[in-house]
């Protein structure tokens, strides 16, 4: 199928965010896969670690990307590029939902923080 039409993809919600495989596995992609994810204001991504590198589009909207000890602020039409290994979390602190277009080789695993 060449085209995908994103309504009748399952959307996968957690608190404040929204989540669309758009391009993976289940769609015969096997090299890459492709998520639009939407965070509400005040909504963050959980603390993650990722394998390979990660690319993410922010296509609207206003956040923090936790990486490397500190927070680093963007808004959106711009690219992230989280490197390979690194850990990180994204905070939606604008006043708009901040809608995101992820493109890894890997998908990222939640980071376990110590009690």
């Amino acid at each position: 199928m060449h085209v995908v039409q994103h309504a009748h993809l399952p959307h996968l919600s957690a608190a404040g965010e929204l989540r669309i495989p758009a391009a993976d596995v289940s769609r015969g992609i096997r090299a890459f896969e492709v998520w639009v994810r939407t965070l509400e204001t005040g909504a963050h991504t959980e603390s993650l670690s990722h394998p390979g590198e990660l690319v993410v589009l922010a296509l609207a909207g206003a956040g923090k990307l936790l990486i490397d000890g500190g927070p680093q602020r963007f808004s959106g039409p711009c690219t992230l590029v989280i490197p390979a290994g690194s850990a990180f979390e994204l905070v939606n602190n604008g006043s708009a939902p901040l809608q995101l277009i992820w493109v890894f080789t890997a998908p990222p695993s939640p980071v376990s923080r110590p009690a």
